[in-house]
């Protein structure tokens, strides 16, 4: 008698814990599914961001004909521009393929690990393409011989530097807390 309650309540132990390790992975799950879309949130918010100011930045350079930058500034602002497009789409791209209810958790780790090498390498493309480029118009400003514009211009790349680090360390914590989530479904 004791024999068969003790199987009985080992059934009834397991069957539990059983329900408890879905319910837990369903919810690991939710959290990493939760970090994709916040990123992928926060992707298309600077994609749009780039979309409505670039026009506004191209506008506002054109209308002044008495400053006009050199060729190789211009190739070098095409170049970043066409940069961070492909950057932005690609990381879209890499985000949706991350999916834990369609993938098997090395699937989803794989997924993960090209999404960060992409993330470093569109960093390190997009700041190796933006210091020759700043550096062009930086010296085509100084031909303009506008004292003012120098101070402009040296002063919006000081605070164009904060804000791009303080959106890259939010980024980047934003990759890390994904892969933080990745690394408990293991």
């Amino acid at each position: 008698m004791e024999l068969e309650d003790l199987k009985n309540n080992w059934a009834a132990m397991t069957e539990r814990l059983d329900r408890l390790e879905i319910e837990n992975r369903k919810q690991l799950h939710k959290t990493v599914d939760s970090k994709v879309r916040q990123m992928r949130q926060r992707l298309l918010l600077r994609l749009t961001f780039v979309v409505f100011l670039l026009p506004l930045f191209l506008w506002n350079i054109m209308r002044h004909a008495e400053y006009n930058f050199s060729i190789q500034t211009w190739v070098m602002v095409c170049l970043f521009v066409v940069a961070i497009g492909i950057r932005q789409f690609t990381w879209m791209y890499l985000l949706d393929k991350i999916d834990c209810n369609r993938m098997a958790v090395r699937e989803v780790c794989l997924a993960e690990a090209r999404f960060r090498l992409s993330f470093k390498v569109g960093i390190g493309i997009s700041v190796l393409l933006a210091i020759p480029m700043l550096t062009g118009m930086l010296w085509d400003m100084n031909r303009f011989g506008d004292p003012y514009l120098m101070a402009g211009a040296w002063t919006g790349l000081a605070v164009g530097l904060m804000l791009g680090l303080r959106l890259f360390f939010k980024a980047w914590r934003g990759v890390k807390e994904l892969r933080e989530a990745i690394d408990d479904l293991d």
